[in-house]
């Protein structure tokens, strides 16, 4: 087993540049810890993520990664949320950092459940202010099994050499000159027109905020934390929000919400703004 592992490594080394290298990546993870499979983002400043790789054997899991989730649910992925947070670079597993309603969220029930992926890690590598990749290991319904506390220190062991690969492959990708910074007030207030023109509905910056938190999953109290404000003003914002878009529940805050985050990308919920909302 050690002879094969250091054989795999090998061969991922002597493919650094080449088309195969991914390949060899999976067979170097899978060496380790097992792996049903495997995908690969870069994700820049204001920018929506870019897919540099996918592999799996369930095809439902990728079905519809490029049409929905590269376009817009990637802003309800907890990873991605992870990531935009200034979170140090390492490896996370989904049950540390997913919301604590994620899985009775809209986006889980309507597009996550029908990957039939059951467990994620995601190595979340920095290798700028502005740049960084998510190599994320799956495990579906191939399996069906989640990943175990070893799993997860075989995986643990692995980060450094995977960032220096990472580093060394894409290094090209990483080079490029990042988006200005004031794409992020671009987006929102992209965001607050879409949202007038096409459905006459006003939001205030904090509203959105909490419309978004709510879609990825956040309870009230989390939403609170996470904005530094009061349960109670949370209900009140949601209260709001729901009053202005003529709705009563989060599904159909999510059916009303979606069509806008795919044709806007937007990237800013999250930041508050300077001025008062």
């Amino acid at each position: 087993m050690p002879q094969q592992r250091e054989k795999n490594l090998a061969n991922v080394i002597s493919s650094l540049q080449k088309d195969n290298f991914e390949y060899s990546l999976v067979s170097w993870i899978n060496g380790h810890l097992l792996i049903d499979n495997l995908t690969i983002l870069v994700s820049e400043r204001q920018r929506q993520p870019k897919y540099l790789f996918a592999h799996s054997m369930e095809k439902r899991v990728h079905a519809h990664f490029e049409k929905l989730y590269c376009t817009g649910t990637y802003l309800l992925d907890p990873f991605f949320s992870l990531d935009k947070s200034g979170s140090p670079e390492g490896l996370y597993r989904l049950k540390d950092i997913a919301p604590d309603q994620f899985y009775r969220s809209d986006y889980y029930l309507t597009y996550y459940k029908d990957t039939t992926i059951i467990d994620e890690m995601v190595y979340l590598l920095r290798y700028s202010e502005h740049i960084s990749i998510h190599v994320c290991l799956g495990r579906d319904s191939m399996s069906g099994h989640k990943f175990s506390v070893r799993d997860y220190r075989e995986a643990l062991k692995l980060t450094p050499v995977l960032s220096a690969l990472a580093s060394q492959h894409w290094s090209g990708l990483l080079n490029e000159k990042p988006g200005g910074a004031d794409q992020e007030t671009d987006a929102i207030a992209r965001l607050w027109n879409d949202l007038e023109k096409s459905y006459g509905i006003v939001l205030t910056a904090r509203q959105c905020q909490t419309a978004l938190l709510i879609l990825q999953g956040h309870s009230s109290a989390a939403i609170a934390r996470i904005l530094g404000i009061s349960r109670q003003t949370v209900k009140v914002f949601r209260k709001q929000v729901y009053v202005r878009c003529s709705i009563s529940s989060q599904t159909e805050l999510f059916s009303l919400m979606m069509p806008i985050l795919l044709r806007s990308g937007f990237q800013g919920f999250l930041s508050v703004p300077s001025h008062k909302s």
